[in-house]
């Protein structure tokens, strides 16, 4: 499962609320499953958080990175679409098809890209 920054947006206000809500509820539901992050979600997250705190709270999931394959890919997937994501929600999808991955995310939009597997919360 590849996290959007969406969820890990909502998951910081849980924890900071030390209330147990729909993003953690869905962690729970989901233990075994393989848990990935995009880099660039986790250079949004550190806009607002030191390097150590960025380690601290993505640590159990797996980082994946930008690669020229994927560069490629958002660029045909967005001349497909007949509607523009944003920059980074691109790269974000396009990583999650590369890798066969659903998108963990309450970010309606994503439900639009055809063949693309949404998880909400």
């Amino acid at each position: 499962m590849l996290f959007d920054t969406a969820f890990f947006i909502d998951l910081a206000e849980e924890l900071q609320a030390r209330q147990c809500g729909p993003c953690q509820a869905l962690l729970n539901e989901h233990r075994h499953a393989v848990r990935c992050v995009s880099v660039l979600t986790m250079g949004e997250y550190a806009v607002g958080a030191t390097e150590k705190e960025v380690r601290r709270f993505f640590r159990g999931f797996r980082p994946l990175a930008l690669g020229r394959e994927t560069a490629v890919f958002a660029g045909r997937l967005q001349a497909a679409l007949s509607f523009e994501l944003g920059e980074n929600d691109l790269w974000i999808v396009a990583t999650a098809m590369r890798e066969r991955l659903p998108v963990v995310t309450r970010d309606r939009a994503f439900s639009r890209v055809p063949g693309l597997r949404v998880v909400g919360y």
